[in-house]
């Protein structure tokens, strides 16, 4: 039961760069590590649990020594802090439906939500501006480097009609780059 499994470990280099190592372990080694791993997260959680519940204990030990008006006074406070933070929470999400209309109509693409979203109106529609702004700039930037290169030659379509026969004549890696410039065009040639 010796069984050896290849497992790739991923190692980093001096230089930055990682690679990929292949390892072989025995069935003890991979167990043992899965084990360790399991152990580890269900320390983790069981640590997770202890401290809420002790906090829980904290809390009924802090509403035990209160007398009724403080205990009603706590527990209106508390009520208070989670209509505040519901009202935030509900207040984000219009922000974040009015931003996804905002930028819908500036032609952004509205995945972009998120980076402009803020708890108030000003500072959300400032944001919008900022990205609308750098946005286009980037945009521009990149169809003017684009427009300074020479256009290649060879990718222009031809002014001439292809006919079957012509098509038949084509060498494979012409009717290829057909293929990859008018696929529409080389299943009407291949169909006919």
């Amino acid at each position: 039961m010796n069984e050896e499994m290849n497992v790739t470990a991923t190692e980093e280099v001096a230089s930055g760069e990682s690679t990929q190592e292949a390892r072989t372990y025995t069935q003890e080694e991979f167990q043992k590590a899965l084990e360790s791993e399991v152990d580890k997260r269900v320390t983790q959680a069981m640590k997770t649990a202890q401290r809420k519940a002790d906090a829980r204990v904290k809390e009924a030990q802090k509403l035990a020594q209160m007398n009724e008006q403080q205990r009603y006074e706590y527990e209106l406070e508390t009520r208070e802090k989670a209509i505040v933070e519901k009202e935030k929470a509900l207040a984000l999400a219009e922000n974040k439906a009015e931003a996804v209309k905002v930028l819908s109509s500036k032609g952004i693409s509205a995945q972009l939500v998120d980076f402009v979203v803020a708890e108030d109106a000003e500072s959300m529609m400032a944001n919008i501006s900022l990205l609308e702004k750098e946005f286009k700039a980037s945009v521009k930037a990149e169809v003017e480097r684009r427009l300074q290169t020479s256009t290649p030659k060879k990718n222009l379509p031809t002014d001439s009609v292809i006919t079957k026969k012509d098509f038949k004549n084509m060498k494979l890696t012409e009717q290829a780059e057909l293929y990859r410039n008018n696929p529409d065009l080389y299943k009407q040639l291949m169909s006919k």
